[in-house]
């Protein structure tokens, strides 16, 4: 075979292997949808404030990916998070924050975990996370982010929408079955937190 030929050979090769790679990006999402039972209720905010760690409001600067966890069986979604005022816990600066579900392009699967809506660059959320070991402010999907745009959180009839929250955390609820969380247990607190900022 002459240099030429392989050189058409392997172009082709690879023509074939982008085209199939384009292909396969180009097939529309399937959806799944995981509605799981939790052993605690995140539903209000005395309830939230009693489970978390932190209660914040916070600035999506940027939707960073997906990732795996569990061995595999878990899909979360992490959001770039600007802290602009903490009613609860020690969280401050720009930290990665975790959502249950979200699009994995490999299988081309949309994860559908719960009711929580996805977090949306550009919108400022109260936000109530636990600190997880590797370094993620999780938001299980049982609880619901309070968008504090005007059009979403009624900030426009003059009422302030974290009022109840204040509330929740001056009065938390506790529950039977609530269990301790990483920062409660960590000898060194100060370093998950610092685990979980971002630059």
């Amino acid at each position: 075979m002459s240099r030429r030929t392989g050189t058409i050979a392997l172009t082709t090769a690879l023509a074939a292997v982008g085209g199939a790679a384009l292909a396969w990006f180009e097939i529309p999402y399937g959806s799944t949808h995981y509605h799981p039972t939790y052993a605690v209720r995140l539903d209000t905010p005395g309830l939230a404030a009693g489970w978390a760690d932190d209660v914040f409001v916070g600035k999506v600067t940027a939707r960073e990916g997906v990732r795996h966890t569990d061995g595999d069986r878990l899909l979360w979604t992490t959001y770039r998070v600007e802290v602009q005022s903490t009613l609860k816990g020690k969280v401050s600066g720009n930290v990665r924050v975790a959502q249950e579900g979200g699009d994995d392009p490999l299988r081309r699967q949309r994860v559908v975990v719960g009711d929580a809506p996805a977090l949306l660059p550009g919108r400022t959320y109260l936000l109530a996370t636990r600190v997880a070991p590797d370094g993620w402010h999780t938001a299980p999907s049982n609880f619901l982010p309070l968008d504090l745009a005007p059009d979403k959180a009624g900030s426009d009839s003059g009422t302030d929408p974290s009022a109840a929250w204040r509330e929740g955390v001056r009065h938390p609820s506790s529950q039977r079955d609530l269990h301790p969380s990483a920062v409660s247990r960590a000898a060194d607190p100060a370093a998950l937190y610092e685990r979980a900022r971002i630059g």
